[in-house]
């Protein structure tokens, strides 16, 4: 089996966003070297800023407004942005829109 559908995955929450992981090694398709999500952030909500000491990450904005904060310095994101986080960099996201702010996200390695 190859496919998965995003609906048989379930959400879990962090402060300012539900995320689904998708792929990864604890998850559908027990890849080693990548993690693959999808995550929504709730209209005017802030994601907290946090490090990845030795992942990368990239995220692609599906929709919405806002700000992503790199070590405290604001960025504009919309609809179809993408974002490399490398490691060692505080980020933060702030959703401006009045809507769900919706992403996909890719870790390597892996995030634990």
């Amino acid at each position: 089996m190859y496919i998965i559908h995003e609906d048989d995955v379930e959400a879990r929450e962090l402060p300012g966003r539900k995320y689904k992981v998708v792929v990864g090694p604890q998850n559908f398709g027990k890849s080693k070297n990548m993690l693959f999500g999808i995550a929504s952030f709730p209209p005017k909500s802030i994601m907290p800023g946090h490090i990845h000491k030795k992942e990368e990450e990239i995220v692609y904005f599906l929709n919405g407004y806002g700000e992503m904060f790199f070590n405290g310095i604001p960025e504009i994101i919309k609809k179809g942005s993408v974002a490399y986080i490398p490691p060692g960099v505080e980020h933060s996201i702030n959703n401006k829109s009045n809507e769900t702010m919706n992403l996909i996200y890719v870790f390597s390695p892996p995030i634990g």
